[in-house]
């Protein structure tokens, strides 16, 4: 279930970069996690188990275009 979730995830980021600006989303994510207290560097293993989303900083790079 997440890796489907992931996937809709990677395609709204494209579409908000496409259609709209990228560096303002991007923006916006980390003011959203400084408020909410995020664990910006979990553990990979924990990622994949138990995140719906991606990591921020995986996040920002795509919505700046810059590869992986």
């Amino acid at each position: 279930m997440n890796i489907f979730c992931r996937k809709h995830e990677f395609q709204a980021d494209a579409f908000a970069r496409e259609h709209y600006d990228g560096d303002a989303l991007a923006f916006t994510l980390k003011k959203l996690s400084v408020k909410n207290l995020s664990n910006l560097k979990p553990h990979t293993l924990y990622v994949f188990v138990h995140y719906f989303h991606l990591q921020l900083p995986e996040r920002i790079k795509r919505l700046q275009g810059r590869p992986e």
